[in-house]
């Protein structure tokens, strides 16, 4: 009985240790800011979507209001701050195909695509009617490629979250002989699991990233100097549903080089 009760006690301090290392190998911040990075209103089947994003860079400033219908992505509501300015509206029409397009301003179409057991989504970008490119986003549990194809020009980027890191490898004139590719890092605060770093290939670095949780989700919070910007992430059913139309306004040329989630955008 007492080597059974040693036995017993040297297995459950076994299954401690593996406990707390496995959750020394976690790291929030990193694991939310892989989130960030895959497209995060176009999977129905995540926990969580992208609710809306804020912007001050350098002073200038926007946010953007993502909106949802049945749980798909259905428009996002581009504020850019400005006075006069109206807010801008992207829609965004998933399943279909281009006969729904109303030939004016920004449009996307968004359809999943077959990528065995991959989650795969496809977003195809029109100005004014005319296609502008398409975006392929692949997600695994711990790996996101997306490859943009766009008047001409290849871009391929792969991130791979390892343990407390995010690895991201990004590729310009993809699949030509003059291919250039750049490496960044997000790298978790070994003492606070809510702090994570974005370091260049160089070990420079740049920001510092922190998750903090709320009462509806969590946000990503990036600062540096004059440089802020803030994604806010809600459980999926507490997201906006589409009530109302607001007319579109111009947009400020300021935030024209950035997409939706301040990468930049397609077109240009």
């Amino acid at each position: 009985m007492e080597l059974l009760g040693k036995s017993k006690t040297f297995f459950l301090t076994v299954i401690t240790i593996l406990a707390l290392s496995a959750f020394a190998m976690a790291n929030t911040c990193t694991e939310a800011m892989f989130t960030v990075l895959t497209n995060p209103y176009l999977n129905p089947e995540s926990e969580f979507h992208i609710d809306s994003s804020y912007f001050n860079e350098y002073g200038n400033k926007w946010t953007h209001k993502y909106i949802y219908e049945d749980g798909k992505i259905a428009q996002i509501q581009y504020d850019t701050k400005e006075e006069g300015e109206e807010i801008r509206i992207y829609p965004f029409y998933n399943d279909t195909n281009e006969t729904v397009l109303k030939n004016k301003d920004i449009e996307y179409i968004v359809y999943k695509c077959q990528a065995q057991d991959t989650l795969c989504y496809q977003e195809k970008v029109y100005s004014d009617g005319e296609y502008k490119g398409i975006k392929t986003t692949k997600i695994t549990p711990n790996y996101i490629t997306e490859e943009r194809i766009e008047e001409g020009t290849h871009w391929f980027t792969e991130y791979t979250l390892v343990k407390d890191s995010v690895k991201g490898k990004k590729y310009y004139d993809y699949n030509t002989d003059s291919v250039r590719t750049s490496q960044i890092f997000y790298i978790a605060d070994s003492t606070d699991e809510f702090t994570c770093y974005q370091l260049g290939e160089n070990g420079v670095k740049y920001y510092t990233l922190i998750y903090k949780p709320n009462e509806k989700g969590y946000s990503i919070n990036i600062d540096h100097l004059d440089y802020h910007r803030e994604f806010f992430f809600v459980n999926k059913d507490k997201t906006s549903s589409l009530r109302k139309t607001v007319k579109p306004a111009k947009i400020a040329p300021k935030a024209r080089y950035f997409d939706l989630l301040g990468r930049y955008k397609f077109t240009k």
